[in-house]
């Protein structure tokens, strides 16, 4: 904001106005009506020399590089320390973060700057975290990118304290998030969602937007990072994807937001190619850079999972990239969205789940109808459009569906009767189809059911203990409500 206005609308040198957009474009600052730098070392003034540590869409790959960027990304409002203090020891490069916590358990990221020996100590009391349980070690290697996961089990729920250490050294500042129900137990429970987020749109502020809602845990439903843009940028390689996903996660909101909420995280095409099935070539390669940075608590080939919040309250969270059937290939029986494996997996766990809400997320919509939706993989679709049917008239066990992709937020009412219940939010920082395609608020705003499209925005399930009942609220990037209803 300060480079903003110290040079729009001034006059002056021209020159002296080109360099000072191009500090703020390289330091990932968006700014209406800003053309992004041609190359990576050339600012658009025609010099080479103005940054020549920072790409403006690829994130330093060596430690050096890094910390120069958490140096001037600060200024920028792109990066700093989320708590203060721990960017300043140099040995990590950004915040820890909290995923997949259910269950008792809990994974926390780690990235750091350089190869180190790591562990985290937690407890439920703030001041004891120093002398708390300890999870076992990890190293961060080059051949990592100095990036990793840790596990913490037999977490109890409620609120967990904790930090990264190496041996006695603490590395980051005393973090906390809420552990979610256990099995057997029934507590208030709230969910926020949403996807789709683009490294040119931060900073992503609708984190802290997120975080003012007081949510338990995050589905973040695909989309992560749009690593195939810029196009002519686009190299299906490791180093490519892990660069992209370490300019999100440089993100300052996104590093505040991460460190005090779980975050429950599936992929999209993006982070792959655009609109990619599962023959892609780079496929296993963009697994293993997403799990680095998105960990994940299961095993590889693919990301789905399920983790239980309560008695009540159980999310299937499907991988519809790694294993699906090209998209122009002829409707039959074996075209397939989740793969043979995955479809057995969610078959029988959702028919073993004795929860009165399914949760299930799925990066693109269940009842969308374009190529790329469940609407062009139709058998498999009908297949579990009637076990969630069942699962209605036999338990009364209602199955909601939540979902990203169309970049703008609505209800699909169509099977709500029977059981089914579908809401679609989203973008979090990308463009907004309501302004880019001609006929698409028309098409979707047809009949009598929520539809948001005018600015970015997320979704909330909350689950109240006392009356068992489940509500979803949808809110704008700016905390506005816009829409809220009981199940």
């Amino acid at each position: 904001p300060a480079i903003q206005k110290r040079t729009v609308g001034r006059k002056g040198s021209a020159s002296r106005f080109r360099h000072r957009r191009h500090f703020a474009i390289a330091a990932g600052v968006r700014r209406g009506g800003y053309r992004r730098a041609a190359s990576h070392n050339r600012c658009q003034c025609g010099s080479t020399k103005c940054d020549p540590n920072v790409s403006a869409t690829h994130y330093p790959n060596d430690a050096a590089r890094r910390r120069w960027l958490l140096g001037v990304g600060g200024a920028a409002g792109v990066v700093a320390s989320p708590a203060g203090g721990f960017l300043g020891r140099a040995k990590l490069a950004f915040a820890p973060a909290v995923f997949d916590a259910a269950n008792g358990r809990a994974l926390v990221g780690v990235w750091g700057n350089r190869a180190l020996d790591v562990h985290v100590r937690w407890s439920r009391d703030r001041a004891n975290v120093a002398a708390g349980s300890k999870s076992s070690a990890i190293s961060l290697t080059r051949e990592s990118d100095f990036v990793g996961h840790l596990s913490l089990n037999r977490l109890p729920s409620g609120l967990i304290h904790y930090a990264v250490y190496d041996a006695d050294e603490a590395l980051s500042d005393v973090q906390s998030f809420r552990m979610p129900p256990a099995p057997g137990t029934r507590e208030d429970f709230a969910l926020a969602f949403s996807g789709d987020m683009e490294e040119r749109y931060r900073p992503f502020r609708i984190f802290d937007t997120i975080a003012a809602q007081g949510v338990d845990a995050f589905l973040h439903l695909g989309d992560t990072a749009y690593t195939d843009i810029p196009k002519r940028e686009f190299s299906p390689t490791v180093e490519h994807y892990r660069r992209k996903h370490a300019a999100i996660r440089a993100d300052q909101a996104l590093q505040r937001f991460g460190a005090k909420t779980a975050t429950i995280a599936v992929w999209d095409d993006h982070e792959i190619e655009n609109d990619c099935h599962g023959g892609h070539p780079a496929m296993a390669t963009a697994e293993r850079a997403f799990r680095e940075h998105w960990p994940v608590r299961n095993r590889a080939p693919g990301l789905f999972r399920s983790l239980s919040f309560g008695d009540d309250v159980e999310l299937f969270v499907l991988d519809g990239r790694r294993f699906r059937s090209p998209q122009n290939e002829p409707a039959s029986e074996s075209k397939t969205m989740l793969g043979r494996d995955q479809l057995q997996w969610f078959q029988s766990a959702y028919r073993e789940s004795k929860a009165r809400y399914r949760v299930v997320g799925t990066s693109v919509p269940f009842h969308g109808s374009s190529k790329d939706a469940w609407g062009n993989y139709q058998n498999e679709r009908d297949t579990l459009l009637s076990m969630f049917r069942d699962a209605y008239t036999e338990h009364r066990a209602k199955t909601v569906l939540l979902s990203a992709d169309y970049h703008f937020a609505r209800e699909w009412p169509k099977n709500e009767r029977r059981g089914v219940y579908e809401f679609m939010a989203g973008p979090l920082a990308t463009f907004l189809t309501f302004e880019k395609e001609n006929g698409a608020r028309e098409r979707h705003s047809r009949g009598s059911h929520f539809v948001f499209g005018d600015r970015p925005n997320f979704g909330v399930l909350r689950y109240a203990a006392s009356t068992r009942e489940l509500s979803v609220s949808y809110f704008d990037d700016t905390g506005k409500p816009l829409h809220h209803r009981t199940l």
